[in-house]
Order: structure tokens, then sequence, then C-alpha cells
């Protein structure tokens, strides 16, 4: 057991190196030689370097390590530790690639650039998402922001992207604007993919003997669930079953905590196209996940009469 746990850890920490090398890849060969207005750090870093001539990939890695420090402080070490490897690799990455003259406009055609990068950041992107890694970056203050203010992750990001390609328009050219959007379009399909080889969301349905301690795992890592109660067809005996609701960006969350627990847990998949609900089209307020039964029915009966008074 031990073995196949290290083996895997392994294939896992040699596919977050990979994806964050794809990405800087995308960003030092295609994106940035074109002047696309680009998301995410690198587009800061794009900026500083319009008004004061800094380097991109330096400062990179110095917004990266401010927003990992800001993120250990306030976060713990756990989180930590799943941001440590892209902090740092991307911006390695980024400074090598760009350093290679050789690998400066590999293409001719601008549009052709913006194919390229989309494909590439967005295959980069997925692999790195689809193990529950994170590139560092603006995931950090976005999920500092959900833990602290309860605001959505997603929302938060999204808003964070637009405000960073909004503050390049200035010093971009309306080729460049245009082919980042396009760049920006692009990868967000092949991330898509790439995770879920769909896009949408994800309806899970867990059976196992330890459906309690999965449904409260589940419950603490900030998932809704819904107990169905189901029969063996062979064994004719009652079973509940855990029926979950995630995006593509966290489904694997979800698999994991599930396996963690019961690594024989039969564990279906549906892809849906669309997804209504708070946490996905509805931005409501999240309840603070209670451990005793007991208290999540007074505290929820407390709410409910605050709202009516």
């Amino acid at each position: 057991m031990n073995n196949l746990i290290n083996r895997k850890s392994i294939i896992e920490f040699i596919q977050m190196i990979a994806g964050n090398a794809i990405c800087a890849f995308s960003m030092a060969c295609f994106a940035l030689p074109y002047n696309m207005v680009v998301s995410g750090v690198s587009g800061i870093a794009r900026m500083l370097k319009e008004l004061t001539g800094a380097d991109i990939a330096v400062s990179v890695a110095v917004i990266n390590v401010i927003f990992f420090a800001a993120g250990a402080l306030i976060l713990g070490k756990k989180f930590a530790a799943s941001t440590a490897i892209g902090t740092f690799a991307y911006p390695f990455f980024l400074g090598l690639f760009q350093n290679i003259d050789m690998l400066q406009h590999l293409v001719d055609d601008p549009l052709l650039a913006a194919i390229c990068a989309g494909i590439l950041d967005g295959f980069g992107l997925g692999l790195v998402i689809r193990i529950g890694g994170s590139t560092g970056g603006i995931d950090i203050p976005s999920i500092i922001l959900n833990r602290k203010l309860g605001w959505k992750t997603g929302t938060v990001m999204s808003a964070i992207d637009i405000m960073i390609f909004l503050i390049q328009i200035p010093v971009t050219s309306t080729n460049g604007i245009i082919l980042g959007i396009l760049y920006a379009l692009i990868y967000s399909v092949v991330m898509n993919r790439i995770i879920l080889m769909a896009q949408g969301g994800v309806q899970v349905l867990i059976w196992s003997s330890k459906i309690p301690e999965i449904n409260e795992e589940l419950l603490k890592i900030g998932f809704g669930t819904t107990l169905f109660r189901a029969r063996g067809g062979y064994m004719r005996d009652d079973k509940e079953v855990i029926c979950c609701a995630a995006s593509n960006r966290t489904f694997h969350q979800v698999k994991r905590a599930a396996l963690a627990i019961d690594d024989k847990a039969f564990i279906t998949y549906t892809e849906m196209n669309e997804v209504n609900g708070n946490g996905f089209t509805m931005m409501l307020a999240d309840e603070e996940y209670v451990p005793v039964l007991a208290q999540r029915h007074d505290g929820h009966q407390l709410s409910s009469q605050g709202k009516t008074d």
C-alpha cells in the first residue's frame, strides 16, 4: 500500500511540474512575444514591465512568493504545501523559456500564436487542476477571500482576471487585446476538456459502507450533499447513497475525499451540461460546517427565525 501511495505521489508531482512547464512555455513562447493581454500574475508582471522595465519572470516570482507567504500565514501549512510547486515552478520555467532565443516567435502569424498559446495553456492547467493542484498566483487571494469573507472562489478569480485584462488595455494594441481574448477563450475550453473531457458540472453518486464518514468529510471541505435511501438489488439490504454536485474544477476533490476514507467505494460520475443553484448560478451565503448534527438543526432554526423577524 505504501509503495502504491508513493508511486501515486511521484506521478502527481511529475504531472504538476509538467503542467506548470507547459503553461510557462505557452506564455513565454506564444503569448508574451506577440504582446497579447494575459491573465493572472503574468498579466500583472507584463504591466510592470511596461511601466518599470522589470523582468516578467522575476516579477511573477516575487508576486507568487508574496501570495504564497500570505496563504501560508492565513490558511496554514497544509494549504501552502498544496500550492508550493506551482508557486515556484511556473516562474522558473517562464524565465528559462524566455532566455532561449530560438523559442521566441516560433510562428509568423499572431493568430496562430494565440491558438497555440490557448491550447497549450489549457492543457497545462488541466493537468494541474485534474490532480487537485494549483498554479499559485491569483488562486491564493481568491481562496483567502473565500475562507475569510465567504466570497465564491470562481467569481473572485474571474473578477481579478477581468481587472488584470483591463489595466493592460492602455499599453496594448487592438490586435494584442483581441488575440489575448481569443487566447483566454481557447484555454478555458481546452482546460475544461482536459479536466472533464466535457464542459459543465458533475453529479457524483457514492455507495460505501462508510457513508457517514464520507458525508461528514464532504460537508467539512465545503460540498453540499443529499442522502438517498437505496436497496441493493441482490441482497435487498437498505443502504444510503450520497449525491453531490461539483464544478469542473472541484469534482476531483469529492473523489479523492471519498477514496481516502474508503478505497473500495463505488463512485459514479454523470456529466451535466448545466448546473443551477447555490455555488453555481446563485451565490447564496454558505453555512459553516457544524460537526454536531443537533446543533445544525438549532442553528438552522435560529437562522430562519432571524430572517422572519
